[in-house]
C-alpha cells in the first residue's frame, strides 16, 4: 500500500492536509478531500496538485473524520508486514502525525503494535541505488527516469499509485534492494537518509536538511502565511 498527501505546504508541524489518498498492489485506492476548516489559510504559490481552499471547504469532508479514517486504514494495513510505500516519507507521516493532533486525534504511531515500520521511501531507495545519476530526484522526474507513466504530477492519487510502482521497479532493478526483508528495508533506510542528508550538507551547507526518518518531530504549531515559496 502507498500513501500520499497533497497540502497548503511544505512545512511538516504547520501546513494543513488538503487531500490525500492510498493505492494498494492490487489496484484498488481510496481517495479524500478534506475541508481544513474555516481558519485563515493560504496554498503556497509551490504546491501544483490544484486543489483549492474554496473547493476543499465546499466539497471535503471535516478533517478530523478524514485524517482518522485514513489514520485508520494505515494502521490496520501496519500490522501486516508489508511495508507502507511513501515518497518522501519524513514530509507525509510527519504532516499527518501533527494534523492528527492538531484534531485531537490518535496518533498513527500509536495506533500500530511497533510505530511506524515497515516504511518504504522510493526517494530513498533511489538515492542509495544511483547516488551519482544527473538530475532533480522529484517523483515527477524519477517516474520519467524508470518509464512509469505518470499523469497527474503532485494529485494524492496519481502520486500514491506512481510511488507504489516506482518502489518495485527499485527493488527489480537492484536486487540487493529487492531481496531485503521488509524489517532490514526500513532498518537500511534510516541509515542510507542519515548518509544522503550528510552528503546534502556538506554540498549545499545553507540548506534545511532534515535528518530524521521516517518521521520528524510532529509538533503542533500555530498557521503563519507562507513567505518567499
Amino acid at each position: 500500500m502507498a500513501v500520499d498527501i497533497a497540502t497548503t505546504g511544505n512545512r511538516y508541524t504547520t501546513d494543513r492536509i488538503l487531500g490525500a489518498s492510498v493505492h494498494t498492489n492490487t489496484g484498488t485506492s481510496q481517495d479524500w478531500l478534506i475541508d481544513p476548516g474555516p481558519e485563515r489559510l493560504s496554498v503556497a504559490p509551490n504546491k501544483h496538485h490544484g486543489i483549492t481552499l474554496k473547493r476543499a471547504r465546499a466539497d471535503g469532508t471535516a478533517a478530523a473524520q478524514a485524517l482518522d479514517e485514513l489514520a485508520t486504514i494505515l494502521a490496520s494495513h501496519m500490522a501486516t508486514p508489508a511495508p507502507l510505500v511513501a515518497w518522501h516519507a519524513p514530509y507525509v507521516l510527519t504532516t499527518l502525525e501533527t494534523e492528527l493532533l492538531r484534531h485531537e486525534l490518535r496518533p498513527l504511531s500509536d495506533r500500530v503494535p511497533n510505530g511506524l515500520q515497515p516504511i518504504c521511501d522510493p526517494l530513498v531507495l533511489d538515492r542509495h541505488a544511483a547516488p551519482y545519476r544527473f538530475g532533480r530526484r522529484s517523483l515527477e522526474e524519477v517516474t520519467e527516469w524508470y518509464g512509469v507513466t505518470h499523469d497527474c504530477p503532485s494529485h494524492p492519487s496519481h502520486d500514491a499509485k506512481a510511488s507504489l510502482i516506482v518502489a518495485y521497479i527499485v527493488g527489480a532493478c537492484y536486487p540487493s534492494i529487492g531481496r531485503l526483508s521488509s524489517s532490514s528495508l526500513h532498518q537500511k533506510q534510516v541509515h542510507w537518509h542519515e548518509e544522503q542528508m550528510q552528503e546534502a550538507e556538506i554540498r549545499f551547507p545553507s540548506g534545511d536538511w532534515k535528518h530524521q526518518w521516517p518521521t520528524a518531530a510532529a509538533e503542533v504549531q500555530p498557521w503563519q502565511d507562507h513567505w518567499g515559496e
